[in-house]
Protein backbone atom coordinates (compact mmCIF):
# COMPACT_ATOMS: atom_id res chain seq x y z
CA UNK A 1 0.00 0.00 0.00
CA UNK A 2 3.45 2.57 1.16
CA UNK A 3 4.53 1.50 -2.09
CA UNK A 4 1.44 2.45 -4.51
CA UNK A 5 1.04 5.41 -2.53
CA UNK A 6 4.65 6.62 -3.09
CA UNK A 7 4.17 5.50 -6.98
CA UNK A 8 0.93 7.38 -7.28
CA UNK A 9 2.71 10.75 -5.90
CA UNK A 10 5.64 10.26 -8.08
CA UNK A 11 3.70 10.14 -10.77
CA UNK A 12 1.63 13.25 -9.79
CA UNK A 13 4.93 15.31 -9.56
CA UNK A 14 6.28 14.39 -13.06
CA UNK A 15 3.14 15.33 -14.27
CA UNK A 16 3.11 18.73 -12.72
CA UNK A 17 6.93 19.18 -13.48
CA UNK A 18 5.98 18.53 -17.38
CA UNK A 19 3.26 21.08 -16.93
CA UNK A 20 5.72 23.70 -15.26
CA UNK A 21 8.23 23.52 -17.42
CA UNK A 22 7.55 23.00 -20.80
CA UNK A 23 8.26 26.49 -21.38
CA UNK A 24 11.36 26.22 -24.19
CA UNK A 25 13.53 27.98 -22.28
CA UNK A 26 16.91 26.30 -22.40
CA UNK A 27 20.54 27.11 -21.34
CA UNK A 28 22.41 28.73 -23.82
CA UNK A 29 25.91 27.01 -25.41
CA UNK A 30 27.85 28.98 -22.77
CA UNK A 31 26.45 27.04 -19.98
CA UNK A 32 29.49 26.71 -18.31
CA UNK A 33 28.89 23.49 -16.43
CA UNK A 34 27.49 23.93 -13.56
CA UNK A 35 25.81 20.84 -11.71
CA UNK A 36 22.10 19.19 -12.19
CA UNK A 37 19.34 21.69 -11.38
CA UNK A 38 21.82 24.51 -11.19
CA UNK A 39 22.34 27.15 -14.35
CA UNK A 40 24.23 30.19 -13.04
CA UNK A 41 21.91 30.38 -10.60
CA UNK A 42 18.18 29.43 -12.06
CA UNK A 43 16.89 26.42 -11.63
CA UNK A 44 16.01 23.82 -13.89
CA UNK A 45 13.49 20.82 -14.54
CA UNK A 46 16.82 18.57 -15.14
CA UNK A 47 20.41 18.49 -15.71
CA UNK A 48 21.21 21.23 -18.51
CA UNK A 49 24.68 19.05 -19.71
CA UNK A 50 21.92 17.04 -21.20
CA UNK A 51 20.79 19.78 -23.70
CA UNK A 52 17.05 19.03 -22.20
CA UNK A 53 16.89 20.58 -19.17
CA UNK A 54 14.51 23.92 -19.06
CA UNK A 55 14.82 26.63 -16.70
CA UNK A 56 12.11 27.15 -14.71
CA UNK A 57 9.59 30.32 -15.21
CA UNK A 58 7.50 31.29 -12.36
CA UNK A 59 4.39 32.22 -14.68
CA UNK A 60 4.94 36.15 -13.83
CA UNK A 61 5.90 38.49 -16.38
CA UNK A 62 8.44 41.05 -15.62
CA UNK A 63 8.46 45.00 -16.51
CA UNK A 64 9.59 44.09 -19.88
CA UNK A 65 7.16 41.83 -20.58
CA UNK A 66 9.66 38.91 -20.33
CA UNK A 67 9.02 35.79 -18.19
CA UNK A 68 10.38 35.69 -14.74
CA UNK A 69 12.58 32.89 -14.13
CA UNK A 70 13.03 30.79 -11.12
CA UNK A 71 15.95 32.27 -9.15
CA UNK A 72 17.33 29.97 -7.02
CA UNK A 73 20.24 30.68 -4.09
CA UNK A 74 23.06 30.73 -5.59
CA UNK A 75 21.93 33.26 -7.99
CA UNK A 76 23.13 36.92 -7.58
CA UNK A 77 21.26 38.36 -10.69
CA UNK A 78 18.98 41.27 -9.04
CA UNK A 79 16.70 41.22 -12.11
CA UNK A 80 16.07 37.23 -13.14
CA UNK A 81 14.60 37.48 -16.48
CA UNK A 82 14.59 36.51 -19.48
CA UNK A 83 15.19 40.84 -20.88
CA UNK A 84 19.03 39.80 -19.32
CA UNK A 85 18.54 36.06 -20.82
CA UNK A 86 18.28 34.52 -17.09
CA UNK A 87 22.31 33.89 -17.71
CA UNK A 88 22.13 33.40 -21.32
CA UNK A 89 19.63 31.23 -22.25
CA UNK A 90 18.66 30.45 -26.20
CA UNK A 91 16.20 33.12 -26.68
CA UNK A 92 14.18 33.47 -29.80
CA UNK A 93 13.90 36.97 -30.41
CA UNK A 94 10.35 38.99 -31.85
CA UNK A 95 10.71 39.34 -35.26
CA UNK A 96 10.53 42.75 -36.66
CA UNK A 97 7.90 44.07 -38.85
CA UNK A 98 8.19 47.57 -41.00
CA UNK A 99 5.32 49.65 -40.48
CA UNK A 100 4.74 52.63 -41.91
CA UNK A 101 4.02 55.80 -39.64
CA UNK A 102 1.38 58.70 -41.13
CA UNK A 103 2.51 62.42 -39.62
CA UNK A 104 0.52 65.32 -40.85
CA UNK A 105 2.96 68.59 -40.50
CA UNK A 106 0.71 71.52 -40.77
CA UNK A 107 2.00 75.11 -41.63
CA UNK A 108 0.75 78.31 -41.30
CA UNK A 109 -0.08 80.23 -44.61
CA UNK A 110 0.66 83.38 -42.35
CA UNK A 111 3.58 81.84 -41.30
CA UNK A 112 4.79 81.32 -44.64
CA UNK A 113 3.49 83.62 -47.11
CA UNK A 114 2.37 87.22 -47.19
CA UNK A 115 -1.35 87.64 -47.51
CA UNK A 116 -2.67 86.84 -51.08
CA UNK A 117 1.21 85.86 -51.49
CA UNK A 118 3.20 82.39 -52.34
CA UNK A 119 6.67 84.02 -51.93
CA UNK A 120 8.38 83.10 -48.50
CA UNK A 121 8.97 84.91 -45.66
CA UNK A 122 12.25 84.88 -44.84
CA UNK A 123 11.29 84.06 -41.15
CA UNK A 124 9.86 80.82 -42.57
CA UNK A 125 13.28 79.58 -44.56
CA UNK A 126 14.88 78.42 -41.33
CA UNK A 127 11.81 76.17 -40.03
CA UNK A 128 11.43 74.90 -43.84
CA UNK A 129 15.55 73.72 -43.68
CA UNK A 130 14.92 71.88 -40.49
CA UNK A 131 12.17 70.00 -41.69
CA UNK A 132 14.27 69.23 -44.86
CA UNK A 133 17.42 68.27 -43.06
CA UNK A 134 14.37 66.07 -41.03
CA UNK A 135 12.87 64.78 -43.80
CA UNK A 136 16.23 63.58 -45.73
CA UNK A 137 16.54 61.15 -43.47
CA UNK A 138 15.90 57.38 -46.18
CA UNK A 139 13.09 55.97 -43.47
CA UNK A 140 10.81 58.76 -45.20
CA UNK A 141 9.00 57.17 -47.56
CA UNK A 142 6.99 60.29 -48.85
CA UNK A 143 5.59 63.78 -48.43
CA UNK A 144 2.79 65.00 -49.55
CA UNK A 145 2.58 68.80 -49.55
CA UNK A 146 -0.76 70.32 -49.66
CA UNK A 147 -1.99 73.86 -50.01
CA UNK A 148 -5.11 75.18 -48.72
CA UNK A 149 -7.01 78.90 -48.96
CA UNK A 150 -10.03 80.12 -47.14
CA UNK A 151 -13.29 80.51 -48.56
CA UNK A 152 -12.80 83.94 -49.71
CA UNK A 153 -12.07 84.15 -53.45
CA UNK A 154 -13.72 82.68 -56.28
CA UNK A 155 -13.13 78.75 -56.77
CA UNK A 156 -10.43 78.43 -59.51
CA UNK A 157 -8.34 81.49 -57.80
CA UNK A 158 -7.93 79.85 -54.21
CA UNK A 159 -7.40 76.47 -56.50
CA UNK A 160 -4.66 78.18 -58.28
CA UNK A 161 -3.10 80.44 -54.63
CA UNK A 162 -3.07 76.93 -52.81
CA UNK A 163 -1.53 75.14 -55.51
CA UNK A 164 1.32 77.24 -56.02
CA UNK A 165 1.92 78.12 -52.08
CA UNK A 166 1.97 74.06 -51.86
CA UNK A 167 4.75 73.98 -55.06
CA UNK A 168 6.72 76.22 -53.61
CA UNK A 169 6.91 74.56 -50.25
CA UNK A 170 7.96 71.40 -52.25
CA UNK A 171 10.49 73.80 -54.36
CA UNK A 172 12.37 74.96 -51.52
CA UNK A 173 12.69 71.36 -49.59
CA UNK A 174 13.87 69.63 -53.08
CA UNK A 175 16.56 72.60 -52.97
CA UNK A 176 17.59 71.83 -49.73
CA UNK A 177 18.37 68.13 -49.81
CA UNK A 178 15.39 65.98 -50.16
CA UNK A 179 14.84 63.89 -52.67
CA UNK A 180 12.16 65.18 -55.57
CA UNK A 181 11.20 61.43 -56.15
CA UNK A 182 9.92 61.66 -52.40
CA UNK A 183 7.58 64.51 -52.55
CA UNK A 184 4.47 65.65 -54.51
CA UNK A 185 2.31 68.26 -54.35
CA UNK A 186 -0.87 69.69 -54.64
CA UNK A 187 -3.62 72.75 -54.40
CA UNK A 188 -6.81 71.66 -52.44
CA UNK A 189 -8.30 75.51 -52.93
CA UNK A 190 -11.11 76.23 -50.49
CA UNK A 191 -12.52 72.58 -50.93
CA UNK A 192 -11.56 71.53 -47.29
CA UNK A 193 -12.42 75.01 -45.51
CA UNK A 194 -13.60 73.94 -42.33
CA UNK A 195 -13.90 77.67 -40.07
CA UNK A 196 -16.16 79.66 -42.74
CA UNK A 197 -20.20 78.91 -40.93
CA UNK A 198 -18.25 79.63 -37.77
CA UNK A 199 -16.25 82.73 -38.17
CA UNK A 200 -19.34 84.17 -40.09
CA UNK A 201 -21.50 83.67 -37.32
CA UNK A 202 -19.27 85.47 -35.20
CA UNK A 203 -18.50 88.34 -36.85
CA UNK A 204 -22.58 88.62 -37.37
CA UNK A 205 -22.48 88.89 -33.60
CA UNK A 206 -20.51 91.92 -34.20
CA UNK A 207 -23.51 94.21 -34.87
CA UNK A 208 -23.83 96.57 -38.01
CA UNK A 209 -22.67 99.30 -35.49
CA UNK A 210 -19.03 97.97 -36.25
CA UNK A 211 -17.67 99.04 -40.31
CA UNK A 212 -18.01 96.49 -42.90
CA UNK A 213 -13.77 97.15 -42.88
CA UNK A 214 -13.78 95.92 -39.52
CA UNK A 215 -16.04 93.10 -40.01
CA UNK A 216 -13.80 91.70 -43.10
CA UNK A 217 -10.88 91.81 -41.00
CA UNK A 218 -12.13 90.07 -38.28
CA UNK A 219 -13.24 87.68 -40.76
CA UNK A 220 -10.13 87.57 -42.06
CA UNK A 221 -8.43 87.03 -38.90
CA UNK A 222 -11.14 84.25 -37.52
CA UNK A 223 -10.70 81.76 -40.96
CA UNK A 224 -6.60 81.76 -40.79
CA UNK A 225 -6.82 78.56 -39.57
CA UNK A 226 -7.83 77.43 -42.88
CA UNK A 227 -5.18 79.12 -44.99
CA UNK A 228 -2.20 76.15 -44.32
CA UNK A 229 -0.09 74.00 -45.95
CA UNK A 230 -0.33 70.64 -44.54
CA UNK A 231 2.92 68.62 -45.19
CA UNK A 232 1.81 64.31 -45.05
CA UNK A 233 4.57 62.37 -44.07
CA UNK A 234 5.10 58.18 -44.28
CA UNK A 235 7.81 57.19 -42.36
CA UNK A 236 9.10 53.45 -42.34
CA UNK A 237 9.53 52.94 -38.82
CA UNK A 238 10.61 49.04 -37.41
CA UNK A 239 9.05 47.15 -34.47
CA UNK A 240 9.14 44.22 -32.58
CA UNK A 241 6.14 42.22 -32.31
CA UNK A 242 5.52 40.70 -29.40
Amino acid sequence: MTKQLKLSALIVAMAASTAAFANGVVPGADWTGEPSGKYNGYTTSSNPNTGTGEIVVTGADSTDGTPECWKNGFNEDANPTLGNNCAHPNVVQAPVQPQIQREVVPLSAEFLFGFDKFTLRNEAIDTLNRLAERLSNSNVQSVRVIGHTDFMGSDSYNKTLSERRAQTVANHLVSNGVPASKISAVGMGESQAQMTASCQAEVARLGKKVSAARRRTALIACIAPDRRVDLEIRTLVNRSVR
